[in-house]
């Protein structure tokens, strides 16, 4: 996939790539510590039980999910895992680093998930936290409100299932 400022690539994820995952993880609860008087090593043990948390719910819950890094001219630079069913695509995690936000990466890998969705006419479903800069990006593509789920918006992307006219 070509973006205006590169190459965009998934690789499958490796051991390796834990502390990696962590940073990516980690660049989406930043404004929780604003309030806490934390230590830097308090936080980074904070963030690695959640991280870890997450990861273990994420395998439980979606045995046949596809877990990958996106990267960007070769440069890791996200994450992305998508489980296919057959009666509908959900989007469990899609998260690129604070720098590469606001550049239409994340609106190229969105529209190329619709994009094949809508050729298996199956909605995508997603949850988003309510304070998320994502909710915007979801909404502009046709994204909606299904109903709020603790912090997170619970939604619904419908494909178009209007037969075509020849």
């Amino acid at each position: 996939m070509h973006h205006k400022r590169g190459k965009i690539e998934f690789r499958v994820i490796e051991n390796a790539d834990e502390a990696f995952l962590l940073r990516v993880y980690a660049s989406t609860r930043e404004w929780e510590f604003y309030l806490t008087a934390w230590t830097q090593e308090e936080k980074q043990d904070f963030l690695k039980r959640q991280f870890r948390t997450q990861d273990e719910a994420y395998k439980r819950t979606y045995l046949g999910a596809v877990h990958r890094i996106i990267q960007l001219d070769g440069e890791d630079i996200g994450r992305l895992y998508v489980d296919r069913r057959d009666d509908h695509m959900r989007i469990i995690d899609f998260t690129l680093l604070p720098e590469h936000r606001g550049q239409g990466i994340g609106s190229d890998i969105l529209r190329s998930l619709l994009n094949e969705a809508h050729g298996g006419k199956v909605p995508v479903r997603l949850h988003v936290e309510q304070g998320s800069p994502a909710l915007n990006l979801y909404l502009r593509h046709g994204f909606r409100r299904m109903g709020v789920n603790g912090h997170h918006f619970a939604m619904e992307w419908q494909p178009d299932r209007r037969p075509r006219e020849f």
